[in-house]
């Protein structure tokens, strides 16, 4: 486990609606934090990106076959409280073997091109913590523990003085694995599709948040809002973000993510796509993701600041 003189700070990327690229946006931040970029003045940082998602994108993202993957979140929400016999960094997935996956997700999905991935498909330092389909069974188990929503908070303890950024990516619901997420967190940042009906579902999702803050984690604040999959010179698109600048203000990040068929395509890159691509204008996506990550940067340091 790497080592940082810092307190964590721990980020849960949360939207109880699907398809509003969550999980896209998660492992995008991480990536970048975790790079670093001389060109958007981004410190490179140690960062710690954690699965709550059932489904486990996010080890997929980086070209790990699940299969492989040792124990996961699953095996750590089956712990007793105090018990140790597993600790959170034998679950965890590292810098070299997230290298060495996204090389050979490349290398299966371009056979064509024989001289070997590019130099960039690589990340440094970043950790994952995957999860697997298992873990929507925990949710039942957990409705019968004391103290089940702060689950996530005792196991993120062991983490929180080895990492600068823990990032955490929540399911498409606000059952209590989202809940987890919310209680752990310092602050969320909440992507919305740029679409009619996201708006809408940002009503429950804001009752739920401030539960949490009433309940047990009254610190809880707002990173940001990220508009995603926006259409460029769409007025629905222009209409949907000006309702939500009307609602959040400077919370909406000035940086939007395109709607973009290089994003869908990225694993087939065996990377995210701020590692897949560089960020130049023939890359919009790779530089509207990069662009966030300066902003977002740039809120870290003034919580880390303050």
């Amino acid at each position: 486990m790497p080592y940082s003189p810092y307190m964590a700070v721990v980020i849960a990327c949360v939207n109880h609606k699907g398809g509003c690229a969550r999980t896209t946006t998660a492992v995008n931040l991480a990536s970048s934090l975790a790079l670093g970029s001389e060109d958007y003045k981004i410190r490179s940082r140690k960062v710690l990106l954690v699965d709550m998602d059932p489904k486990g994108n996010v080890a997929t993202t980086f070209g790990v076959d699940k299969r492989s993957v040792g124990p996961t979140m699953n095996e750590l929400f089956a712990r007793e409280v105090g018990d140790d016999s597993l600790k959170l960094e034998d679950c965890t997935l590292g810098p070299d073997i997230l290298s060495r996956s996204m090389r050979a997700a490349w290398k299966k999905n371009n056979p064509e091109k024989t001289r070997g991935p590019p130099k960039h498909i690589g990340i440094r330092n970043l950790w994952i913590l995957p999860a697997d389909l298992d873990l929507s069974g925990i949710e039942v188990d957990l409705a019968t523990r004391v103290g089940r929503e702060n689950r996530l908070k005792l196991t993120l303890n062991e983490a929180m003085d080895h990492f600068e950024v823990i990032i955490i990516d929540t399911p498409a619901s606000l059952g209590l694995l989202t809940v987890n997420s919310l209680c752990a967190a310092d602050c969320i940042l909440i992507p919305i599709q740029a679409e009619f009906y996201a708006l809408e579902g940002m009503g429950q999702l804001i009752s739920a948040i401030r539960e949490v803050q009433k309940s047990v984690n009254p610190g809880l604040g707002l990173l940001g809002i990220l508009m995603t999959m926006v259409q460029i010179r769409s007025k629905l698109c222009e209409t949907v973000t000006a309702h939500a600048r009307k609602h959040f203000g400077d919370r909406v990040f000035e940086s939007q993510i395109p709607r973009s068929v290089a994003i869908a395509e990225s694993p087939l890159e065996g990377a995210p796509i701020v590692i897949a691509q560089k960020p130049t204008k023939s890359n919009p996506a790779s530089q509207s993701y990069w662009e966030f990550a300066k902003e977002a940067d740039e809120r870290i340091k003034a919580i880390t600041d303050s």
